[in-house]
């Protein structure tokens, strides 16, 4: 995966790592219904309030990976020149 690193690549991994923080902090405000459901007993199991919390959980760490293999690729191409 790393053999040849580009620059494409590198934005790449950047662009998904925007995108999983914006799912994290998208689905605050799906955990945020799921709390308001449970308040006005529309959602009596928590069910909104689960997902928000998973996707939370899933957003922070697809940001973090992605972050993680475009800060490897944009090193590898500072050092190669």
């Amino acid at each position: 995966m790393m053999k040849n690193p580009t620059w494409p690549k590198a934005f790449a991994y950047l662009g998904i790592t925007v995108m999983g923080l914006v799912l994290a902090f998208y689905s605050t405000s799906i955990a945020s219904a799921g709390v308001a459901g449970m308040i006005l007993k529309t959602d009596r199991p928590g069910d909104t309030l689960s997902l928000g919390s998973a996707f939370v959980i899933v957003g922070i760490a697809l940001a973090a990976a992605f972050g993680y293999l475009a800060l490897r690729q944009v090193r590898a191409l500072t050092r190669k020149t």
